[in-house]
């Protein structure tokens, strides 16, 4: 079905939107929401039928329900002031108040794919032998993603949240994503995991490339990684992005007062990683992205059963909670950049300012988010966009 209003058109089956016949990229529940409001023109939307239909009935903030609006406003080109396409009723919900034309969708309306669409895996061959799968998107100045663990290069291409980040990036570098030893793509033998074991395979897949200096987007655990590269090669490295990043683990940081037998987030991952229905695996994902809809967490669960064993994730959880890269901090010699959530839970901000206090001169941007990583939906997205994009092309 297509809906065409003001100058706007919304083909519900392709997934596409565009104004004024131009294409425009927005995240998953934003569309969602144009195309409840479109099924519904002219009729009152509650806020509990946004919440059932947009959240699956999960318990949301007002803040990111406004937020989902304010969104869809600004896609459709209207506002909060003049309120011309989509009006809200005052405590009770909204209303799609353009004209709306429905039709079915033609023959050949599909859009071609784009040259970022197209995923090729390729392998570099790690020092001990191991195979690394790698990824390239792109043009421009190179781009390598250190991303947690577990990942799957093929799984997050296709995962909607991941690509919004992934098409970001690609804008103006060459993005190269890789799954670490141990899962996704890569070699399934981990051996014994470390740090220095994930920069040497870092610095496989740079020498495979020929390339001899990169910037680098750490996120979660993989800003260890990063961290780690840029101390042993630095002058292999241009830039650092550390995302969601900490100095100390979970384990350490508590001073022993939390065992890794009894760690509640590794506690989740052992108890739930092989069950169907994915209830553990959720809550573990919750943990880290608490203002995330029902659909990314379902996808992450899916995305981390199936790029990684038990026995690895265990190990590489395990190792992350016990380690402390508070060491090499003073090594890192290059612009560095830190994200971090305002109200993040699992890896403080405290950690974050441990890390700007020991990297000479890093920037330290705090957005005003709980989820661990910055995603499409959260209300600081455009910012966070716009500071990473500046950084690296600054």
């Amino acid at each position: 079905m297509i809906y065409r209003f003001s100058d706007c058109m919304l083909d519900i089956e392709s997934h596409r939107f565009t104004r004024d016949g131009v294409e425009q990229a927005i995240e998953p529940q934003v569309f969602d929401l144009i195309c409840l409001l479109a099924k519904n023109a002219g009729k009152l939307v509650t806020t509990d039928q946004l919440v059932e239909e947009i959240w699956g009935g999960r318990i949301v903030s007002d803040s990111a329900i406004s937020a989902r609006i304010a969104a869809a406003r600004k896609a459709v080109g209207d506002d909060g002031k003049r309120q011309a396409i989509i009006r809200t009723v005052a405590r009770r919900g909204i209303q799609f108040v353009a004209d709306v034309d429905a039709g079915r969708q033609s023959a050949g309306s599909h859009s071609k794919p784009t040259e970022t669409e197209k995923l090729r895996i390729r392998y570099a061959t790690a020092d001990d032998g191991a195979m690394l799968a790698y990824s390239m998107h792109s043009d421009g100045s190179p781009l390598l993603r250190s991303a947690y663990f577990p990942g799957h290069l093929e799984m997050e291409w296709n995962e909607p949240y991941e690509r919004q980040r992934n098409d970001m990036l690609c804008e103006n570098n060459t993005l190269i994503r890789y799954d670490h030893r141990g899962c996704g793509l890569s070699d399934p033998s981990l051996g014994s995991y470390n740090v220095e074991q994930s920069a040497g395979d870092m610095l496989a897949i740079i020498d495979c490339l020929g390339l001899e200096r990169v910037a680098i987007h750490g996120i979660s655990s993989g800003a260890m990684n990063a961290v780690q590269f840029a101390a042993n090669y630095p002058d292999r490295v241009s830039k650092l992005v550390l995302e969601g990043g900490y100095v100390d683990g979970r384990v350490r940081r508590h001073q022993g007062s939390i065992g890794s037998d009894n760690e509640p987030i590794l506690s989740m991952v052992r108890e739930g990683w092989e069950m169907k229905g994915q209830a553990f695996i959720r809550g573990y994902i919750s943990m880290y992205f608490p203002d995330a809809p029902r659909d990314l967490m379902e996808n992450h669960a899916a995305i981390f059963q199936a790029a990684a064993s038990i026995e690895n994730a265990s190990k590489v959880r395990d190792y992350n909670n016990r380690h402390s890269i508070a060491p090499l901090l003073e090594k890192v010699s290059v612009p560095t950049q830190i994200i971090h959530a305002r109200d993040d839970n699992v890896h403080p901000l405290s950690e974050a300012r441990k890390m700007a206090a020991g990297i000479a001169d890093a920037e330290l941007l705090v957005l005003d988010t709980a989820n661990d990583m910055i995603l499409p939906f959260d209300p600081c997205w455009d910012e966070y966009c716009d500071a990473v994009r500046e950084f690296l092309d600054g």
